[in-house]
């Protein structure tokens, strides 16, 4: 049984049921039979079945009794006689504890029928009658945990507590007497039913809460309201739900993500509150749109889950609503609008909803009919989210039948029309004409637009691909002007007659709002907003080619109706099909409604090609039974048909719909009329659900052949509908008899249309015929060649499969190979790719009749008698030589009679009419070169990386697995497998993933499907996350991957399960790698879970089953070998105003009078975007949001994002003209709290900063982090410290040189040039141009080289250009520049080596470099000159980059004292003499400031480096120069940390001794960091800093320059990971800690005797905190891993680590686990080490309860010695507990990383190996005497552990 017709749960989920019945005495024999009766009551509404419900039975008393088990019977009436007949009540003392053990092991076991590994629910039913005698806790625990449903049914004198005991809450129901049983059948028969979570949407509900509604209506509202909603399948993962009241102001009550389950929405109902007010439905929708359709409340549209409004409303609204409205169905909601009581408001309805208003509009008169149309809603709802998941991976059919026509469109683009109005016109355009076959001898389009007067765009002859036509679509401009309409119909005619072709259809589509009058043309007439129906109809010349639209917004929806209108005469011609109707006449369908059924059947029959060799149409009734009206043979005319039609009486009875489907099968056969050959169709109306079974009836017709659409007119059950259909794409569900009249459109065009199963060749001769004529071209040749490939491709290829063999011709015919020469498909591509042109003549007779005699035995041919299908494939360009034409019919006359089929394709010239003659109907002619390749196989010369990753859990029957096999192999034949083409890759998955074979482990079709062939099944549980997870390594290069080679990465997950563990991360992670992931669900209960996996809808397939697979196969290919036109690429720019001037001040009148005049022309310039590296298909969308807020933060004015707009611009400037706006983190926060998490960049004119740079820097960056893309800052006039904004800003890339400042005309190309729309749509995240050239004599411009590499990741772009064409002036021809790309991670960087006249330049690699000058108070002039000497040498022998490009060094000078300055930045220089006039120039500034080496350093790793060019070889050098000591001990080793992990290396050079600098120094074992104290001028060793530093060349070093490689580290140390295993830590977060810590023992060395005491490093590990530990309680707070002589090599504990660690998420204790680790871990330890080091690894805040026990243990570790150290990942770890649990100085023992990513994580263990060096170094420090300041409360506990 599946009672769902209304939930939006539309498929259900079967269930295995087993009944326990209490047979003691205390029930009695009498109670006994009363409760036989009701449980039979129950199975009887159950569809039993062993795919369906399965039951089970057993009695018990003392013990337990087996009646029947879940697989004893299949069918209903076999269970139903065992209860009512076979069973026999026992008697004696009642154990019910002792039955429910019973239970679990007899019955819950796979030999007993039980499907819950295949995750079936499980259900028990115990019914009882008294308090059991035993105790039942803990068999009833048993079973729940187990996760079975227990339902307790109490009757007599049972006990309501221990109901509850055994029950799963809520299910315990209770009567007193067993004559009521009956009251609970509706109650347990709802239990049973368990939806499938295949809904998924986003819906707001939007009501009106105005006075006019009142406190009585409001009521009838919320009542509605929540029957609505308990109808919905509510959950985090399925359907979301919000709630916006709305009367003067729209008022949120809950978000879309506040409530995760139905009971608290509902809750939150019954107290829902009413205000009044006036109606401002437009604020309101904008509302809607702007605030909670965004991801910050819930909305998952950027996961693909569609977006849903329902508005509920009275009446007329004060403000403008349709504007609002239009932008929320653009933005892609489906809006729904009930409008209740004020009929007249029904066009607001209109222009609120979706088209068609049909479906999306209800208007009633009264609010107490609301309860009338809840089923309509519901139905609305769940229709909607079933349909509209189910057809995502469902293309509308085009229009391949439709050869020939001519289509104009006509367009208004008066002055009336909106810009986004036109946009939509451009955009229902281009998608129209993407459905036809568009080509000069094909369908043409032209456009022409009008308004004042008439304009050709373009005509229909000028552009001959889809391409071509949406480029120049994409350029149209509007006009504006008045409408003229008809003047535009006359000029249509005259284009038409210019251009006209013989027998070509001519067709006009016009958008428009006026009238006009026919020209013979047909004219399709598209009415949109205020256009008049009347007259549309009379400029179409009839309703049927009549369209009406509320806004063009909605244009989109109507783009099918069009299309099937022109094509359906084309695409019906020539249709043989057999057409049975079976309509339901039961006694629910009123006069009216029966009337209305038949004519629709009328239409059908009206609309078909009626003939005895077309269609025919038969119709069958059905009530309780069926009844046939006629048979498909009866009447062969359309009058007879309509006359037997009318004839039809309604029966007026039950509705048994599964015994008409039996009745219907035979009427397709021969005896009855059906014809073999031709496509049969069943046309299934019922307006109700069926009292029968339809699955297995429905499934015996599809298996017959016969394709069925099933109609579902009011009450009819959508479940049953897809059971009858098969597939949700042939299912129409509708509200009302009425609508019956729209649907015979698009199923006649379906009929008409159908999917052809292009099955793959497998028994067959076929030789190819190619005509290699003079006129041939190497290209064209190689378009043949790619065809032919294609066919052999699409081929089971064997000596007992097919056969290949070619013949190439001209004047004479020359076999290449014969049909026996190859049997792989390897070895025949070979030979066709080694074919060449033949010159000579086209004799195509001669060479037909030689190739007749290539299928005789002697050449390999096999004799048609054994069914071996032969066929000659004749491929050529132009027509037979006129000597050979006369023998060209006696050729095909003997082919004919040998038996060889021919197909014959035409390129270019060839004639249509021989080719007709020769192959009859199987000819295509007038192919293009490029139409040719497009018809060559998937992907025929492409290169792609297939990965399958597949699902082997135990639910996967063997049969189905084969399937899956099966499957695969197929996909695998639809490719050219090679080295350089297709590779192929296999992982299986299950609880654990299994590497089958990788992407370089096999190069050919016949070794990858022999490998699948073996793969073995895993058939345990099903963890698809770790599976997507593990099938990332498979695309790294090692593996075969080619993604750094630009090659198409694809991954197709199969499942047939819900994962047990989270998908979502590993899958973004998939695709960011720039992988593709196909999701296919087999029957799966999660639709979303394969949303989340795929990302995006059009890649997420669902099949019945695993027989289904087959039906995709070929939509799967071609998405992989054509991914389709990328998104459009939007770039939103929020903008803003800080003039912190009084409003009233002069110098702010000024400045916002400046700002009138300025800020239109500079949006005005940054609109259209030029000159960007990429060619998109779609197009970039440049919009602006200006927004003003107060000090407070409150909203003043907000455009929303729009294109730009001069009187938008103006509203903003008059707003922000009245108030001071302030540049500090309130003004920042309020942008991204508004609008930043929408936008890409923000942009802010300023006059300086209001708070300190830091902290701004500090809030841009995480606003960075957060998702915005660039933060630009423009100064105003009166500000001139521009450094100051470009510390803050990010974002604009390399390119820039100059601040951003107000009057700069250069402005709009300073912000655009190089980076934010390159990164936004290109993925190139730097654009680098050629240096400028040294001046020379006047020459011609060089060749234009471009470098260009984009498929997954950012890449670099370089161009290079001869100097004329530079930023400098004219030069010289340059050096030859030699570029390599790189690939590491997934950004590619751009790597050059320069070298000239076989001189190495310095730096070899590209190299960004810091000075840094001592100027502290002690600095003498003669010592400053000193270093400024040396810094002056040093630079000269360096090449200075002149670009951004990764070439050349780049310098930046600082000086500093206690604080840093910048002298110069590494964007102010990009020449060498004018950096080195710089230099020259630095005086010596006098400070009383002292030196503070540490701090210097520090301040360059953090901030000087940040802003560092990109590449896998840039390196990065800081030279420190210092004219004495510096005492900052702490902070210089601080900084060595910090260098070691950045890949920074330190030169320090110093004029006298600096000890602290070389003890810290001491760290490094590799001579990356270097000292050098120069205490005269004759010790200054120049060349040693140039070899070993600026210049460094780690490929050939310098012999003075060796630098060791990093070797794991000898210390005498025990050291301890405490890892954060809580709930609280995400997955990711978990995984990256085990990550850390088996990549962190590589760093040092484990001793192999770790029990004795020989030193070396011993390592343990433990989590905390376990599910059951508490504080009272007496568990143990760690899980131990291992202790510190478990292990004693790296190789044992990494395997441990990755194999053994799961996560415990239990609550989080880090005190209590502190404090067990040094008692248990440390101190129980034998022979304890030198060093004790306890590693903290933290992912969130400890428990409240446990706080004080981690300050108190903090502190005790400390003060024993304890070194220790704190790693903290992701935003959850309290920042006082981190600074508590890490040791002294606390920047040296604490890192934190904001963000779980990889990037981040070599970071990490950089740090924590220089960590580790400078642990070594040091002597044990007496940290109690340093640092342990002991509170009194805690000395007692400390005495006694240090006693």
């Amino acid at each position: 049984m599946c009672v769902c017709i209304y939930m939006c749960v539309c498929v259900c989920q079967y269930a295995d049921i087993i009944f326990l019945v209490d047979s003691s005495e205390t029930m009695g024999p009498s109670n006994s039979e009363e409760v036989k009766k009701f449980i039979a009551q129950i199975v009887e509404k159950l569809d039993v079945a062993t795919d369906k419900y399965q039951i089970a039975f057993a009695q018990y008393s003392e013990e337990g009794q087996v009646e029947f088990l879940l697989n004893t019977y299949e069918s209903k009436e076999d269970v139903l006689n065992h209860i009512r007949s076979n069973i026999t009540f026992k008697g004696g003392p009642l154990h019910t504890g002792e039955a429910l053990k019973f239970l679990h092991e007899t019955y819950f076991t796979e030999e007993a029928g039980n499907r819950f590994k295949q995750g079936t629910p499980q259900f028990t039913v115990v019914v009882i009658s008294d308090k059991s005698e035993d105790d039942v806790t803990d068999a009833a625990k048993v079973l729940k945990d187990a996760g079975i449903k227990v339902v307790t049914v109490g009757v007599l004198n049972s006990d309501q507590e221990e109901m509850e005991r055994i029950a799963t809450s809520p299910l315990v129901y209770q009567v007193n007497d067993v004559q009521n049983l009956n009251q609970l059948h509706k109650s347990i028969l709802d239990v049973f039913e368990v939806p499938v979570h295949a809904s998924v949407a986003d819906i707001v509900f939007l009501v009106d809460e105005s006075s006019r509604i009142g406190q009585r209506n409001f009521h009838l509202i919320r009542t509605f309201l929540l029957k609505v909603i308990s109808a919905l399948d509510i959950g985090p993962d399925n359907v979301r739900v919000a709630l916006v009241l709305y009367s003067d102001k729209p008022r949120l009550e809950f978000s879309l993500d506040t409530f995760e389950k139905k009971p608290e929405v509902l809750n939150y109902l019954t107290k829902l509150p009413y205000r009044g007010g006036q109606t401002y439905t437009g604020a309101a929708i904008d509302f809607v749109r702007k605030k909670v359709f965004s991801k910050k409340m819930g909305s998952r549209k950027d996961q693909g889950v569609q977006q849903l409004a329902v508005v509920i409303t009275d009446g007329e609204s004060l403000d403008n609503f349709t504007g609002p409205a239009s932008k929320l169905r653009r933005k892609g909601v489906t809006v729904y609008a009930v409008g209740i009581q004020n009929v007249s408001a029904s066009d607001q309805l209109y222009k609120i909803a979706s088209h068609p208003p049909r479906k999306h509009v209800t208007n009633l008169g009264s609010f107490l009919q609301l309860s009338n149309i809840e089923w309509i809603i519901k139905k609305r709802l769940c229709n909607e989210i079933m349909t509209n998941f189910s057809l995502l991976a469902s293309p509308f059919l085009g229009c391949e039948e439709t050869e020939e026509a001519d289509i104009y469109f006509l367009i208004d683009g008066s002055g009336s029309i909106y810009p986004d109005d036109f946009h939509d016109m451009k955009v229902f355009m281009n998608e129209l004409i993407s459905m036809f076959q568009v080509g000069t001898d094909r369908v043409r389009f032209g456009v022409v637009q009008y308004g004042s007067t008439p304009q050709t765009e373009f005509e229909i002859h000028q552009y001959n691909t889809v391409a071509q036509l949406k480029d120049a679509i994409k350029g149209i401009q509007q006009l504006g002007g008045g409408t003229r309409t008809g003047d535009a119909l006359t000029y249509m005619q005259r284009l038409f007659n210019s251009s006209v072709r013989a027998q070509v259809p001519q067709f006009l589509i016009i958008i428009t709002d006026g009238q006009s009058q026919d020209h013979g043309i047909v004219i399709y007439a598209i009415g949109v907003k205020s256009a008049v129906q009347s007259e549309l109809e009379d400029i179409a010349g009839t309703k049927d080619r009549m369209f009406f639209v509320n806004d063009f917004d909605s244009l989109d929806l109507i783009k099918h109706d069009v299309v099937r209108d022109i094509c359906s005469p084309e695409a019906c011609k020539n249709l043989k099909a057999d057409i049975i109707l079976l309509i339901d006449t039961s006694k629910t369908m009123d006069q009216v409604q029966f009337e209305l059924t038949k004519q629709f059947i009328e239409l059908i029959v009206n609309k078909s090609d009626i003939g005895s060799e077309k269609i025919q149409i038969g119709l069958l009734q059905f009530s309780s039974d069926p009844q046939e009206e006629f048979p498909l043979n009866r009447y062969d005319n359309k009058a007879d048909l309509r006359k037997a039609v009318s004839a039809m009486r309604q029966m007026k009875k039950g509705r048994k719909l599964g015994k008409a489907l039996d009745f219907a099968s035979p009427y397709f056969d021969l005896s009855t009329g059906g014809r073999p050959g031709a496509k049969q169709y069943l046309i299934v109306v019922t307006d109700g659900k069926s009292e029968d079974e339809v699955r297995n009836p429905a499934r015996h017709l599809r298996n017959k052949g016969v394709t069925i659409y099933a109609i579902g007119v009011l009450q009819a059950s959508n479940s049953q509908l897809l059971e009858i259909a098969g597939t949700q794409e042939k299912v129409f569900s509708e509200d009302f008899f009425e609508a019956l009249l729209y649907l015979e459109k698009p199923i006649l065009f379906e009929i008409c249309n159908p999917e052809e199963e292009c099955k793959r060749t497998e028994v067959a001769d076929i030789v190819f015929v190619v005509h290699g004529s003079r006129y041939i071209t190497e290209l064209q040749f190689k378009g043949i060649q790619w065809l032919m490939e294609s066919i052999v491709n699409d081929s089971v290829v064997g000596k007992d499969h097919v056969q290949f063999g070619v013949v190439v011709y001209s004047t004479d015919p020359q076999e290449e190979f014969p049909l026996n020469r190859f049997s792989t498909k390897l070895q025949v591509r070979e030979a066709i790719q080694k074919l060449t042109l033949s010159r000579g003549f086209t004799f195509t007779a001669r060479a037909l009749n030689f190739a007749r005699e290539r299928f005789d035995a002697v050449y390999g041919g096999r004799m048609s008698v054994l069914g071996i299908t032969r066929m000659i494939v004749l491929i050529t360009d132009e027509p037979t030589t006129p000597t050979d034409r006369p023998n060209l019919p006696a050729a095909v006359q003997a082919l004919r009679q040998a038996g060889i089929e021919i197909i014959a394709i035409g390129i270019d010239g060839a004639s249509q009419t021989e080719l007709q003659e020769i192959a009859g109907d199987n000819y295509i002619v007038s192919i293009y070169i490029t139409e040719l390749i497009f018809l060559s196989a998937a992907c025929g010369t492409q290169e792609a990386d297939l990965v399958f990753l597949i699902d082997g859990s135990g639910s996967i029957s063997a049969r189905n697995f084969s399937a899956m096999k099966a499957f695969m192999k197929e996909v695998v034949d639809s490719f050219i497998i090679a080295q350089d083409k297709v590779r192929i890759g296999v992982v299986q998955f299950s609880k654990d993933p299994q590497k089958e074979f990788y992407l370089n482990e096999f190069y050919t079709d016949i070794a990858i499907k022999g490998k699948i062939d073996e793969i073995v099944q895993l058939k345990t549980t099903t963890f698809t996350g770790k599976g997507l997870r593990f099938v990332r390594s498979f695309f790294e290069p090692e593996n075969g991957g080619r993604k750094n080679k630009g090659v198409l990465q694809s991954l197709i997950v199969i499942t047939d399960g819900k994962s047990n563990d989270s998908v979502d991360e590993a899958a973004i992670v998939l695709r960011k790698d720039g992988i593709q992931v196909f999701a296919i669900g087999i029957a799966t209960p999660n639709s979303f879970e394969l949303l989340h996996i795929a990302g995006d809808p059009r890649r997420v397939f669902v099949v019945e089953n695993f027989e289904g697979l087959q039906n995709i196969e070929r939509k799967i290919v071609s998405e992989i070998c054509d991914p389709g036109d990328p998104p459009n690429c939007n770039i939103d720019i929020s903008v803003g105003v800080d003039i912190s001037e009084h409003v009233g001040s002069p110098p702010a009148f000024h400045l916002k009078q400046k700002m009138q005049t300025y800020l239109p022309w500079l949006m005005q310039q940054m609109a259209p975007i030029i000159n960007i590296s990429c060619s998109l298909a779609s197009s970039i969308t440049i919009r602006f949001r200006y927004q003003v807020f107060a000090r407070n933060g409150q909203s003043l004015f907000d455009s929303d994002f729009e294109p730009y707009n001069d009187e938008i611009i103006q509203k903003f400037l008059a707003v922000q003209t009245t108030v001071d706006t302030y540049l500090n983190i309130g003004f920042l926060q309020s942008f991204w709290d508004q609008s930043l998490s929408l936008a890409s960049v923000l942009l802010v004119f300023t006059d300086g900063p209001d708070d300190s740079v830091e902290m701004l820097k500090t809030t841009v960056d995480v606003l960075r982090r957060k998702g915005l893309n660039a933060f630009l800052m423009i100064g105003l006039e009166n500000f001139q410290e521009f450094h100051e904004l470009q510390e803050i800003e990010f974002g604009r890339g390399f390119g820039y040189r100059e601040p951003l400042h107000i009057g700069n005309p250069e402005l709009p190309s300073m912000l655009w040039r190089d980076s934010i729309t390159e990164r936004e749509c290109c993925n190139v995240c730097c654009k680098c141009f050629g240096e400028d050239g040294i001046r020379g004599a006047l020459g011609l411009p060089g060749k234009k080289v471009r470098l260009e590499k984009r498929k997954h990741g950012s890449t670099f772009m370089c161009w290079g250009q001869d100097g004329n064409h530079g930023y400098g002036l004219q030069g010289r021809k340059g050096a030859k520049v030699g570029m390599r790309l790189l690939d590491l991670g997934h950004k590619l960087y751009s790597t050059v080596f320069v070298f000239i006249s076989g001189m190495r330049r310095c730096p070899v690699y590209p190299t960004e470099v810091v000075f840094a000058l001592d100027m502290s108070a002690d600095v003498t002039p003669e010592s400053f000159g000193r270093m400024k000497d040396i810094m002056t040498s040093l630079l000269k022998v360096m090449k200075i980059s002149a670009s951004n490009c990764p070439i050349g060094a780049r310098v930046a000078v600082l000086s500093y004292n206690t604080h840093p300055k910048y002298l110069i930045r590494f964007s102010d220089f990009q020449r060498d003499n004018l950096l080195m006039e710089a230099v020259q120039r630095i005086p010596l500034e006098r400070s009383s400031g002292q030196r503070n080496i540490g701090s210097i350093m520090r301040f360059v790793a953090r901030n000087v480096f940040k802003r560092h060019r990109q590449g896998v070889l840039m390196r990065k050098v800081a030279i420190f120069l210092t004219a004495g000591p510096s005492q900052d001990a702490t902070s210089i080793n601080t900084a060595v940390l910090e260098f070691s992990s950045l890949d920074i290396m330190p030169v320090v050079i110093a004029l006298s001794e600096v000890p602290n600098v070389r003890q810290a120094f001491l760290a490094d074992y590799t001579n990356h960091f270097q000292l050098y104290v120069w205490g005269s001028k004759e010790e200054e060793n120049l060349n040693s800093v140039s070899h070993c530093a600026l210049c460094y060349d780690k490929c050939n070093p310098a012999p003075e320059c060796e630098m060791t490689a990093h070797f794991p580290i000898l210390i005498d140390m025990d050291i301890t990971y405490i890892m954060d295993s809580s709930s609280n830590v995400g997955s990711e977060e978990f995984e990256t800690m085990k990550e850390f810590v088996s990549n962190m023992v590589d760093h040092f060395v484990i001793t192999s005797l770790p029990t004795e005491s020989d030193g070396g490093a011993r390592v343990a590990l433990v989590q905390q905190a376990p599910r059951n530990f508490t504080v009272d309680g007496f568990s143990s707070p760690v899980h131990l891993e291992f202790d510190l002589t478990t292990y004693s090599s790296k190789d044992l504990v990494k395997m441990h680590i990755q194999e053994s660690i799961n996560q415990l998420e239990g609550p989080s204790a880090v005190g209590h686990a502190l404090e067990w680790t040094v008692n248990n871990v440390f101190l129980e330890a034998p022979n304890p080490r030198k060093h004790r080091v306890i590693v903290t690894l933290l992912g969130s805040k400890t428990s409240s309860w446990d706080r004080e026990k981690l300050r108190k243990m903090s502190l005790e570790a400390k003060c024993q010695g304890f070194t220790m150290f704190t790693l903290a990942l992701g935003s959850g770890a309290d920042d006082t507990e981190m600074t508590e649990l890490s040791s002294v100085p606390v920047e040296q023992h604490l890192l934190q990383l904001g963000r779980v990513n990889k990037p981040e994580l070599p970071y990490a263990l950089k740090f924590s190996r220089a960590f580790l060096n400078l642990l070594k170094r040091k002597q044990r420090e007496t940290w109690f005497a340093s640092f342990c300041v002991i509170p009194l409360n805690v000395r007692g506990s400390l005495l006694s552990i240090n006693a």
